[in-house]
This record gives C-alpha cells, sequence and structure tokens, in this order.
C-alpha cells in the first residue's frame, strides 16, 4: 500500500473524529463562543509552527487579505454547523457541508476557466438531488429534515466554500496557505475570545463546564490541524484523484461515531440522501 493512501486515511479519520466533537458540544448544549475560542486559538498555534519557515517577509497586505476571507468562512461556516448539529444527525449534515465544493467547482470553471467533466457533472447532479430527496415528506407526513436544519446546512455550504475558495486563490496567488490558515485562525481566536468576553456575566446554559467545553474546542483544533496536515501530504505524493475521493471517507467515520456514541439513526430519506451525497463525492473524486 502506497503510504499516500495510509495519509488520506489518517486525515479522513481525524477530520470524522472533529466532527464527532462537534457533535459532542451541540449535545451537551455546550456554548459555541467558548468551544470554537479552544478550536480556534489551538488551530492557530499548530498552523503558525507549521508555517513558521514560510512567514512572509513581503508582501503582507495580500496575507492580510486572504486571511480575512478564509476566516470569515471558516468561523461563518464551522458555526452554522455546529448550530446545525442541534436540529440534524451528524453523518448527513457532514456530507452537506462538504458540498460547498460544488460553489468551488462552479466559481473555478468561471473564473478560471476549468472544464467541468461528466463525471463532476454527475457528482453534482447526485449532491444536489440528495438536497431534494432530503426535503421531501415521508409518506405525506413530514419532511425527514427541518427547515431550519437545512437553511443553516445552505448557509454553511456558502460560507465554506469562501474558505476553500480563499485556500485555491492563495495556492494560484503561489503564497503559503499554511501561513494564511495560521492568520485566519489567529484572527478567528481573537472574534470567539471577545464573544466569551462581551457576554461572561450571562447565565451558563450547558451541562459541561466552560474549561471542559475550551478544552474539547483545542482537541478538535488539534484533530483538524492534524486531518489538513495528512492531507497536504497525501496530495503532495498521490494522485489527487485517489486523495479526495478517501479523504471523502471522513463523512462515514462521522456517520459510524456519532451512531455508536450518539445513538444517531438516518431515517429512510436522510439514508437515500448520505448515500446519493457520498456517490457524488466519489464521482467527483474520480475525475
Amino acid at each position: 500500500m502506497e503510504f499516500y493512501v495510509v495519509e488520506a486515511i489518517l486525515g479522513a479519520m481525524m477530520f470524522g473524529i472533529g466532527g464527532v466533537f462537534f457533535k459532542w458540544n451541540a449535545h451537551h448544549k455546550g456554548d459555541e463562543d467558548w468551544f470554537f475560542s479552544g478550536l480556534y486559538l489551538v488551530g492557530s498555534l499548530c498552523f503558525f509552527i507549521n508555517a513558521f519557515s514560510t512567514l512572509p517577509t513581503d508582501d503582507y497586505l495580500i496575507y492580510i487579505i486572504m486571511a480575512a476571507l478564509i476566516g470569515l468562512g471558516s468561523a461563518g461556516g464551522n458555526y452554522a454547523f455546529s448550530i446545525g448539529l442541534k436540529h440534524g444527525p451528524a453523518g448527513l449534515s457532514s456530507s452537506f457541508a462538504k458540498s460547498n465544493i460544488i460553489i468551488v467547482i462552479l466559481l473555478s470553471s468561471l473564473y478560471y476557466g476549468e472544464k467541468i467533466g461528466i463525471l463532476e457533472s454527475a457528482g453534482i447532479f447526485l449532491i444536489l438531488l440528495a438536497m431534494l430527496v432530503v426535503n421531501m415528506k415521508m409518506k405525506g407526513k413530514q419532511r425527514s429534515v427541518s427547515r431550519i436544519w437545512f437553511l443553516l446546512m445552505l448557509s454553511c455550504m456558502f460560507l465554506l466554500s469562501f474558505r476553500n475558495g480563499g485556500l485555491k486563490i492563495a495556492e494560484e496567488l503561489q503564497i503559503s496557505s499554511s501561513a494564511v490558515l495560521a492568520l485566519a485562525y489567529f484572527y478567528c481566536a481573537v472574534y470567539f475570545f471577545s464573544r466569551v468576553f462581551m457576554k461572561r456575566n450571562r447565565s451558563w446554559p450547558s451541562e459541561k463546564s466552560k474549561s471542559h467545553i475550551f478544552l474539547i474546542g483545542g482537541i478538535t483544533g488539534t484533530v483538524s490541524f492534524a486531518g489538513l496536515y495528512f492531507y497536504a501530504a497525501a496530495l503532495n505524493k498521490g494522485p489527487g484523484s485517489i486523495v479526495v475521493t478517501l479523504f471523502s471517507l471522513d463523512m462515514i467515520f462521522i456517520l459510524i461515531l456519532s451512531y455508536l456514541i450518539f445513538g444517531e439513526r438516518l431515517n429512510r430519506n436522510q439514508k437515500l440522501g448520505f448515500i446519493l451525497s457520498a456517490t457524488g463525492f466519489l464521482l467527483i473524486g474520480l475525475q
């Protein structure tokens, strides 16, 4: 087995574990601001250490602008994802969050002239079909997902496309993605710490302590960094189609772990939507 395959699977596992920690926070009604303060503080430290040798010595403005764009997408998208987990299953939420790749593909086609192949087109169609399926009423009784969950996932998709699209732009500009991510995570950490400070005198709704939630957020930041690190390493060594496909396994890890830990089950429409989404990502990865 090629080592890049191991790295891609490890990246997917790390992201899957991170997704489960997101669900843990939602399950225990944890405060998002404390959770994300820990996530982005630890994440920014990890990225700064990793990017130390590539930190810019000039052209600071482009790094500041790109970090602001990516930070907006990361903070907003992750926040919407976190709230969405309080209204819907983690496995399905993860597959919909990853659907932001559709927006990135379409924008890349329009701006960079990248051609959308047959497999990519089929994959996009299946992901869009999954969105339709999960919104269908079950035997005329009720929708399989709530409207607020669906709106939150659409917001998550849109905002995460700023993060992933921004990383693609950084790659095209040939600037250090790690340095940009380090600065973006630092922006996010400052933002969420400011929110924590502003509501310091409010009542505490969570069954878990602030330090506990902050710690879980920090662990989430660590595994998220590890996931991106393994993913980037795999892309440097192996074909992108295989690496992207293997990395999409994080949805499966989240689905399985959420079932084992939180007892989450998908109804018929949600199962079909998940399968369609997973197949869509597989086709896009094979392009």
